[in-house]
């Protein structure tokens, strides 16, 4: 597991590094989702 940033780091990032660094941690959480098999999909319904 990643360590966690503590707040003064954060803080010290500008908003386009804090969002770098959010979608970082998301792609990293998908891609260990997909290897290990348990990634979940919402099923979508389109109204006809």
């Amino acid at each position: 597991m990643h360590s966690k940033r503590d707040i003064s780091h954060l803080k010290q990032m500008t908003a386009a590094e804090r969002k770098i660094e959010a979608i970082r941690k998301i792609k990293a959480s998908f891609d260990r989702a997909s290897r290990e098999g348990t990634l979940r999909t919402r099923e979508v319904v389109v109204a006809s």
